[in-house]
């Protein structure tokens, strides 16, 4: 049986004082952003965004910065940061983190803090995340988990470390202090509430994404910090593209059709997928206070999903979709 390996994914490395090689370009790096930071000066505000590299985050990243927001935005290669830096200009500051890697994590945030000098942050979005294609008895299981440390456990990581600084400070201008304390915007999915066949893992760790959005919302609500979800169709970014163009086979026969037509239904729906910008535009009206609803349901299947979930009986739904996912391929 094969298994699937998460692709560019890699292990989170046990910090040593021996491991100089890491700490000289966390140094640079941290270094260079600095540098960026103290260049900032007519911005809005700040936000800090995660997975900034392509798709959903480097979208929101880019329309931020296009509005005046000075973003800082996390990525795991410096490739990524020099190319960001490179298209977005000064008002773009990359941290430089695997959602994982807490060390790293609160490097950044102690960089965002200085940067800040007393300021809060408008808003933070949760936007890294990973998805892993096939059945749930064949997915190998230490991707199963690192899909879970990626979605879930990293959004968490995430959350906690920089709720400090989206709490209302006192060195704010008056004006800053009636707009009140900071967002947070999860970038979920649809599959966040709807589960479906050959796409387990995304679904589970987005259900519990959801879980942990509404647990950080009633826990922060006394503090006036909102949280948002914005639960998604297919989007015009890599997430699904490397599933979907590998030609994924099982060598359990139980799964065939069920693989083939979720492979044909996610070629179909990227075909009609929305454009990262809509999704851009959306975490940024919830960010400004223009969209206050507490969750969105954008792109292709949005209504469908909704039906399925929540306004049908389930025993219904199990038969739609398993209907859906087992009927005979058209020929050709």
């Amino acid at each position: 049986m094969r298994h699937y390996v998460v692709p560019d994914l890699p292990p989170i490395r046990q910090r040593s004082n021996h491991d100089k090689p890491d700490i000289a370009s966390a140094v640079s790096m941290q270094t260079n952003s600095k540098c960026l930071v103290d260049t900032m000066t007519d911005t809005k505000a700040s936000v800090v965004v995660t997975g900034v590299s392509s798709g959903i985050g480097e979208g929101i990243a880019r329309h931020c910065v296009e509005q005046g927001y000075r973003v800082f935005g996390s990525v795991r290669k410096d490739a990524d940061a020099d190319k960001l830096r490179e298209s977005l200009g000064e008002a773009f500051v990359p941290l430089l983190f695997d959602v994982r890697d807490r060390p790293a994590i609160e490097e950044s945030v102690q960089l965002v803090s200085d940067a800040l000098n007393g300021e809060s942050l408008a808003g933070l979005i949760n936007n890294a995340g990973l998805a892993l294609f096939g059945p749930m008895e064949c997915l190998d299981a230490d991707v199963f988990e690192e899909i879970f440390a990626v979605n879930v456990i990293g959004t968490r990581n995430i959350t906690a470390a920089f709720l400090p600084l989206l709490r209302p400070s006192q060195n704010r201008t008056a004006a800053k202090r009636a707009s009140g304390s900071g967002k947070i915007v999860n970038i979920s999915s649809l599959s966040g509430i709807l589960n479906t066949p050959m796409n387990g893992a995304y679904c589970v760790s987005k259900h519990a994404m959801e879980s942990l959005g509404e647990i950080f919302r009633r826990e922060l609500k006394p503090d006036g910090i909102g949280v948002h979800s914005i639960r998604s169709g297919p989007v015009q970014s890599e997430i699904w593209k490397k599933n979907i163009e590998h030609d994924q086979q099982y060598d359990n026969f139980h799964y065939q059709l069920m693989s083939d037509n979720a492979q044909a239904i996610m070629r179909s729906a990227m075909d009609d997928a929305i454009p990262a910008s809509t999704i851009a535009h959306l975490a940024l009206d919830i960010i400004e206070g223009r969209k206050r609803k507490l969750s969105y349901e954008v792109g292709r299947g949005a209504i469908a999903s909704v039906v399925l979930s929540s306004w049908i009986p389930t025993r219904l739904a199990d038969w739609l979709i398993v209907r859906a996912m087992t009927k005979p391929l058209k020929s050709g």
